[in-house]
């Protein structure tokens, strides 16, 4: 039997902006309040955003970044957010982000005396060489970047392919491959559906599709 455990989720994206990282967290907080475990997620404030979900959302100061870089940035270093976390007591602190989530993490860590765990969802060198034209930035950022995953305690990356991309940007500790899930059940996808599928595209060729649930 898993004991049930009271966990915080970071990252510097969430609805309303959407992409995958922000999408991959909130569906964490879905299937861990679902299977009985106490969840909140920090993110940076919107604008009238309201959070209906079930489990708390937690939104820090921001300022509007979104023309430079996508989304709001956040600011990690706000010692009242701090404090306020500290007394929720988390088991486990578990960042998706390497910049200001990942700060945020650290400075909980420290404040709790618990385990730090980050998730490398995406090829941040590309992101950095889109958003900084300067080579010696894009340089200092993936330092910044490779720092703070080398403090934390445990680092997943969700292939293979992200964990070597890693490697490549300097990062030298363990990693574990821990591949995002899907919300469709385990089974063989019936031959109605197979026929469909190969009307749809043409194909001629044996079609064998699965489905899994490994969230």
């Amino acid at each position: 039997m898993i004991m049930a455990m009271n966990i915080c989720l970071t990252n510097d994206t969430f609805p309303p902006t959407i992409d995958g990282v922000a999408n991959a967290v909130k569906n964490y907080a879905v299937e861990l309040t679902a299977a009985g475990h106490q969840c909140t997620v920090v993110t940076p404030e919107y604008p009238g955003v309201q959070d209906n979900y079930d489990f708390p959302v937690i939104r820090f100061p921001s300022i509007d970044t979104t023309s430079l870089i996508g989304y709001r940035l956040g600011d990690p270093l706000n010692p009242q957010l701090t404090l306020k976390l500290a007394d929720t007591d988390f088991d486990l602190i578990h960042t998706h982000c390497p910049f200001a989530s990942m700060v945020l993490g650290r400075n909980l860590r420290g404040a709790l005396n618990k385990p730090l765990v980050f998730t490398y969802h995406t090829k941040y060198d590309i992101e950095i060489q889109k958003a900084l034209q300067s080579e010696i930035l894009q340089k200092a950022a993936a330092d910044i970047l490779v720092r703070n995953i080398s403090a934390c305690d445990e680092v997943w990356a969700v292939s293979h392919g992200a964990g070597e991309n890693l490697r490549n940007l300097g990062y030298q500790g363990e990693y574990i491959v821990m591949p995002n899930g899907v919300d469709l059940p385990r089974e063989r996808v019936s031959d109605t559906i197979v026929h469909e599928l190969k009307q749809a595209t043409g194909s001629r060729k044996t079609v064998r599709c699965f489905c899994s649930s490994d969230v």
